[in-house]
């Protein structure tokens, strides 16, 4: 219980930001970093915590976005129902690709997890008559939702977010779990050395295809919020390469292995992105890098490490510090 308050406070914190009254500008910025949390985390959950660097997470995304738009949209299936089953999609896809890319390890693993992220945009792109092709799908109109005596309102962004909460919610509960089991000390021993980890009877790639199936079933949500919250997809907005480089950027600029790094990564580079996007117009990419690289260049640990390092620094280290020792 008392781990599970500081979560369940700041969830109640969070879900009542709509009735500040913020407008809707503040409200997407909000829901896009919640979103980029969510897609962080799962990088995380691989990247971070096992050390297994993937440049592919754009194809888990990619299939939870367009599982999403087809269940929908030749189903019937309602989007908050596809997103479940896009993240099931995600997972399931995974399993292969772990069982596959896993027996090969650092470099080689990463340029084989960015030869599947290829592959699967290809077949987005040339598989026209499940994907839609280059042409993607369109939601028109979203299916109308009653909680009890009130109809949600799709037009207002405060569904988005609320969905958006629990999704990020989600993903960063689930990675403290992680990293506080049994699972996450086999991941820190496959981290640090895998070689002695399967010296000491730790199954390394059954425990990676696991994780992985973890991370894909976060991606996948990721990917089907997307899709139910911009109401379209289409190879290269879903598939792309620099998706997967943002949601490592995202891990690593919050701090790789921690639980809040993604989300204070998905703060500082979305949010800022977004608000001096407006200001500099094509030159917030250039901002969005060089804070990157500053982050990167003096705090390797991520920002999310630095101060968590700072505050767990015994007092009379922490002065040493200050003043030069």
């Amino acid at each position: 219980m008392r781990r599970a308050a500081p979560w369940v406070a700041a969830i109640a914190a969070a879900l009542l930001v709509p009735f500040a009254g913020p407008g809707s500008f503040v409200l997407h910025v909000l829901i896009l970093v919640l979103m980029w949390t969510t897609l962080g985390a799962a990088w995380n959950v691989l990247g971070g915590l096992a050390g297994q660097v993937s440049f592919g997470h754009a194809a888990l995304v990619g299939v939870g976005a367009y599982t999403t738009m087809i269940l929908y949209l030749k189903l019937g299936i309602a989007p908050w129902w596809g997103m479940l089953a896009g993240g099931a999609a995600a997972a399931l896809v995974s399993l292969p690709i772990g069982l596959l890319c896993f027996r090969l390890r650092g470099p080689y693993f990463s340029l084989a997890t960015l030869a599947v992220a290829e592959i699967v945009r290809l077949v987005a792109l040339n598989f026209e008559s499940l994907t839609n092709g280059p042409v993607g799908f369109l939601i028109t109109a979203l299916p109308p939702l009653h909680l009890g005596g009130w109809a949600v309102n799709w037009e207002s962004k405060t569904p988005f977010y609320v969905a958006a909460v629990l999704l990020a919610a989600a993903a960063l509960v689930s990675t403290d779990w992680v990293k506080g089991s049994r699972l996450g000390a086999y991941l820190v021993a496959i981290r640090e050395d895998e070689d002695a980890a399967e010296a000491v009877g730790i199954d390394t790639v059954r425990v990676k295809v696991i994780t992985l199936a973890h991370s894909a079933f976060l991606a996948g949500l990721g990917g089907g919020f997307y899709a139910f919250y911009f109401r379209y997809v289409d190879p290269d907005a879903v598939c792309n390469i620099g998706l997967s480089m943002e949601m490592v950027f995202i891990a690593m600029v919050g701090g790789l292995g921690t639980v809040g790094g993604p989300l204070v990564g998905a703060t500082f580079l979305t949010a800022v992105a977004e608000v001096v996007r407006g200001q500099l117009g094509l030159g917030h990419l250039v901002f969005y890098g060089l804070s990157m690289m500053l982050v990167i260049r003096f705090m390797p640990e991520g920002i999310w490490g630095r101060v968590h390092r700072l505050l767990t620094r015994p007092r009379g280290a922490a002065a040493d510090v200050a003043l030069g020792g």
